[in-house]
C-alpha cells in the first residue's frame, strides 16, 4: 500500500448501527479502511444525497453488518493505493462512487472537517476530477450520472425524440442534459409537477416540458410526433402510476427503459400485476431494466467489459461537467451533520425533497487546500 499521507485510524461518520433501523441515522464512530488489490482510499472533501442512502437504511438490503456509514458519492483528495494501482496517485483530486457493501465518507462533524472522512473506492469507479469543476459538483455525478448513462449511452440515436420524465430530478435532469447535448437527440421531451421542477428540466435542455399533474402527456407526445410517439422513454420515477402512464408514449418498435426495478416491484415488498409489459407488448417496443446494484455492491462480479463500461462512464461524467454538458443542478448545499443529513434525506423519502441535487460538504479546509471553490461558494 503506497501512503503519504498522515490518516487517523477512526473517524465518526453518519450511518446506522442496527439492521433495518431505518431514519434518523446517526453519529457512529468507525476504523478507517485500508485499500486492498485495485482500490483507493479517499479523504472526502464532498458529497451528495441520493434516495439509496435512506433505502439502505429502511431495509439494509444489501445484508451489510452495522454499524455502515453511509455517503456514497465522492469527491475528494486519494491518502492512499492499494496493490495494482499505477494512473491514480496520493495527492490526486478525484470523485468515486463507494461500493454499497462498503462505508461511505459522510462525517458526523460538520463541514470543518475535524477528523475528516474516508472511504475506499474501486479504481474502475474513480477517475481524476478537473480543475475547472468543484469538489461540490463533482461529488454530486456518480450515482445519477451513473444511472443516466446506463440507460441512454448507445442507445440515443441522432435525431431520436427522446422522453425524460421527471426531469427535475437528480437523475432526470442529468439525463435530460445527457440526451439534449451530449447524446445528439434531435427532441427532448419532459415533465414535472412544480415550477421549480419544470424550470431544472427546461435548463438542462428539454424542449418540451409537462406539467404531469395537469396534461395529457401521451397526447402531446403523439402530437409532437406527428403520431409515432418517442423513440426512447427513460423511467427513473420509481414510480408505478409513471410507468403505466410513460409506457404509452413509445412508438412502434420503440424502447422503454426504466431504472430499477422496474413495474410491480417498486415497493420491493409486495409484487403486483402491472399492465406496462401488455402495453409494451402492444407497440412490439423493447423493454429495458437498468439496475446499478450489483455493478456496487458486488464489484468482484463483473467482468472487464463492465468495468471498463463503468469507467468510461465515471469519466465522461467528468468531461462533459467540465464541457459545461451536464451539469448538476446543486438545490442545496448542506453541511456534513447528523441533523442536516438526516433533513435531507426524510425530504427525499416524502417526495418533496428539492430539485436536482443535494450537495454535502464534508470537509470546507480540504476543498480550499485544493484551490478548486473557496469555501464561501460552496
Amino acid at each position: 500500500m503506497k501512503q503519504t499521507q498522515k490518516v487517523p485510524e477512526t473517524f465518526l461518520g453518519v450511518g446506522y448501527t442496527k439492521d433495518r433501523a431505518g431514519l434518523p441515522l446517526e453519529a457512529v464512530r468507525v476504523p478507517v479502511p485500508q485499500p486492498a488489490d485495485e482500490q483507493v482510499l479517499i479523504r472526502i472533501a464532498a458529497s451528495s444525497l441520493n434516495p439509496l442512502e435512506y433505502k439502505l437504511a429502511d431495509l439494509n438490503f444489501m445484508g451489510r453488518t452495522p454499524p455502515v456509514i453511509l455517503g456514497l458519492d465522492l469527491a475528494g483528495v486519494v491518502v492512499a493505493v492499494g496493490p495494482g494501482v499505477s494512473d491514480v496517485a496520493v495527492g490526486d483530486a478525484v470523485a468515486a462512487m463507494a461500493d454499497l457493501n462498503g462505508d461511505g465518507g459522510w462525517v458526523a462533524t460538520g463541514g470543518n472537517g475535524g477528523d475528516g472522512g474516508y472511504a475506499l473506492a474501486h479504481r474502475f469507479l474513480t477517475v481524476r476530477k478537473p480543475p475547472s469543476l468543484s469538489f461540490r459538483d463533482a461529488a454530486a455525478l456518480p450515482m445519477c450520472f451513473l444511472s443516466a448513462f446506463a440507460g441512454l449511452y448507445r442507445r440515443v440515436q441522432a435525431g431520436d425524440t427522446v422522453y425524460v420524465p421527471g426531469g427535475g430530478g437528480g437523475v432526470g435532469h442529468l439525463a435530460v442534459q445527457m440526451a439534449a447535448r451530449a447524446l445528439g437527440a434531435g427532441l427532448v421531451i419532459s415533465s414535472g409537477s412544480t415550477p421549480q421542477s419544470i424550470a431544472v428540466a427546461r435548463q438542462s435542455g428539454a424542449h418540451h416540458v409537462f406539467d404531469y399533474k395537469r396534461d395529457d402527456i401521451t397526447a402531446e407526445i403523439t402530437k409532437l410526433t406527428d403520431g409515432r410517439g418517442a423513440d426512447l422513454v427513460f423511467d427513473s420515477t420509481y414510480s408505478e402510476h409513471s410507468f403505466v402512464e410513460t409506457a404509452k408514449a413509445v412508438r412502434q418498435g420503440g424502447s422503454w427503459i426504466v431504472l430499477g426495478v422496474g413495474p410491480g416491484k417498486t415497493t420491493r415488498l409486495v409484487e403486483t400485476h402491472s399492465p406496462v409489459d401488455a402495453t409494451l407488448a402492444e407497440r412490439g417496443a423493447e423493454h429495458v431494466n437498468v439496475n446499478l446494484l450489483r455493478y456496487f455492491s458486488e464489484p468482484a462480479t463483473l467482468d472487464g467489459e463492465a468495468r471498463a463500461f463503468l469507467q468510461r462512464g465515471m469519466a465522461l461524467a467528468m468531461e462533459w461537467a467540465a464541457q459545461g454538458l451536464v451539469v448538476p443542478h446543486i438545490g442545496q448545499t448542506i453541511d456534513s451533520t447528523v441533523e442536516a443529513i438526516n433533513a435531507g434525506l426524510q425530504a427525499l423519502k416524502a417526495g418533496h425533497g428539492v430539485v436536482g441535487k443535494v450537495a454535502v460538504i464534508v470537509d470546507r479546509d480540504l476543498a480550499y487546500v485544493a484551490q478548486d471553490t473557496p469555501p464561501a461558494m460552496l
